[in-house]
């Protein structure tokens, strides 16, 4: 706002008779020898005050936005959590910056910036780390981040969706004005009413800092809420997660399990089952594991493996959802020819391995190569998917010395006889063998002439304990299979519309 002289000359005339009134106060005040006591005494009274409201600032909670919560998925494979701790890292360091949303370089920078450390953890061996992606993901990827911040972050906002980025311009606009003439009306206060002056320029300058406070936390806000949002969908893309259909991954029977229930048994339930895959040496025990499980004769148990192939049955139990347990035949003995291609593919569709290990015998030499395989197929082949996890059953424990006691139940936790110590060094040895832990090794004893020893009080409860781990291993499973079907969905939708095309270009020439 321009000032012009004759608004300066109404000022004066408007100001002259309160300095008038200061001077002469001033002057009675020094005549009686009270001046010094009153600038004294208001001088102490503003100091007072200020002191007070500074303390009442500190002890009074700062106007706290709740922040946005974001957790990492819970069926994200293993390589996604080093990815999700960098972008946490990330978000601490972006958050301190106040001009993200006010300049687009810094977002474009902060957004490049996501991607690449996500990139780079599932794509270390790519030239171009974030480049590694079909071109429809991403459109798919920016409208979850864009839908996720509205419904999360916007909507909790007052008024945000009446206010548009116009409005905002003009609220400034007229802001800065109002300031300007406020800074002018602030001279003249001060000139003719100084204590009141300062007391106002207090309280101003408190509400400031309250407001500021407000602004970067909502600020704050956005900026960690944008950052985890993108860091999320960018794992989910780059992990192989995000589809371009919504889909549930376990609602749908994959063409293997189906397979498996159909010759298992005609009226299978339509969820996807859990599937254990039983693996062991020749004569471990697998076959006897089987029938105790069940708790009927279900294959044919003897000295010599009697699976050619991979067998599948269903098992239902109290308290444990449908599950396929598949046997399949021995190795390091007799072996069929078709046992290595078998055992391999049926790595990726399982969700649980139950290893048979014959505690009284210590070579163990080809259990931990069937281990290190399946290791290094997930971790080289199959890195967007999680290793099944591996329990292992000790058989035989009864062998074990005293050969002649057997009175159960044995104590591992805490031994104290002879035999209790025998089974816990058994099963340790079994747990440094195979590189596990300790809790994911329970013994057994399935011998003809004893009864079957802890397959209800430690194997299915055991069982029962690694289910979570169990149904991600599952979700993933399930996400591949029903990927590879839109995969090729999408090649066949795609090829009958270029058909299409061509056909109609064909008539019009």
């Amino acid at each position: 706002m321009q000032l012009t002289r004759f608004g300066i000359f109404l000022g004066l005339l408007f100001l002259l008779p309160w300095l008038a009134l200061i001077v002469l106060g001033g002057r009675w005040l020094w005549e009686h020898g009270w001046l010094f006591y009153s600038v004294g005494a208001i001088t102490a009274f503003l100091l007072l005050l200020s002191a007070l409201l500074r303390w009442r600032s500190k002890q009074t909670k700062a106007l706290v936005i709740e922040p946005l919560v974001i957790t990492p998925n819970p069926n994200w494979p293993d390589t996604a959590l080093p990815a999700w701790a960098a972008i946490d890292e990330l978000a601490k360091t972006w958050s301190a910056r106040t001009d993200l949303f006010s300049d687009q370089n810094n977002l474009l920078k902060l957004s490049n910036e996501v991607l690449i450390t996500v990139a780079k953890q599932f794509h270390a061996d790519s030239k171009h780390p974030i480049m590694e992606f079909p071109l429809p993901y991403l459109l798919k990827l920016i409208v979850l981040v864009c839908e996720d911040i509205q419904h999360e972050v916007l909507d909790k906002i007052p008024g945000s969706h009446a206010v548009s980025v116009g409005d905002l311009l003009r609220y400034k606009q007229w802001y800065d004005t109002l300031a300007t003439m406020k800074q002018a009306v602030d001279v003249g206060h001060a000139l003719f009413n100084w204590p009141s002056a300062a007391l106002g320029k207090i309280r101003s300058s408190l509400l400031g800092k309250g407001l500021n406070l407000v602004t970067d936390e909502l600020r704050q806000r956005l900026v960690n809420a944008y950052i985890r949002k993108l860091g999320y969908y960018a794992i989910q893309l780059y992990s192989g997660q995000l589809t371009l259909e919504a889909i549930a991954p376990t609602d749908t029977l994959t063409q293997y399990a189906q397979q498996n229930k159909t010759q298992a048994e005609q009226d299978a339930k339509s969820v996807e089952p859990l599937r254990i895959l039983i693996l062991g040496q020749v004569s471990a025990g697998k076959s006897t594991l089987i029938n105790a499980l069940f708790g009927e004769i279900k294959s044919a148990a003897g000295l010599l493996p009697t699976t050619p192939e991979i067998t599948p049955y269903v098992l239902e139990r109290d308290g444990l959802q449908q599950a396929i347990v598949l046997d399949s035949p021995g190795y390091g003995g007799l072996q069929h020819d078709k046992v290595p291609l078998a055992l391999k593919q049926e790595w990726a569709k399982v969700d649980v391995v139950l290893m048979v290990c014959n505690a009284a015998q210590a070579a163990r030499e080809a259990d931990a190569q069937q281990l290190n395989a399946i290791r290094r197929y997930f971790q080289e082949e199959r890195q967007n998917q999680t290793l099944p996890v591996i329990l292992v059953v000790a058989t035989q424990i009864d062998r074990l010395r005293p050969v002649r006691e057997w009175q159960p139940p044995y104590n591992i936790q805490d031994p104290q006889r002879p035999k209790e110590h025998s089974i816990r060094q058994a099963c340790a040895a079994i747990a440094q063998d195979l590189t596990l832990s300790l809790d994911h090794i329970v013994p057994i004893c399935m011998a003809p002439e004893h009864a079957a020893y802890n397959i209800e009080e430690g194997l299915i409860p055991l069982i029962m304990e690694q289910l979570n781990d169990a149904q991600r291993v599952r979700y993933l499973r399930c996400l591949r299979h029903q990927q590879d079907i839109s995969y090729w969905k999408h090649w066949k939708q795609q090829a009958l519309q270029a058909g299409q095309l061509i056909l109609k270009l064909g008539t019009k020439l």
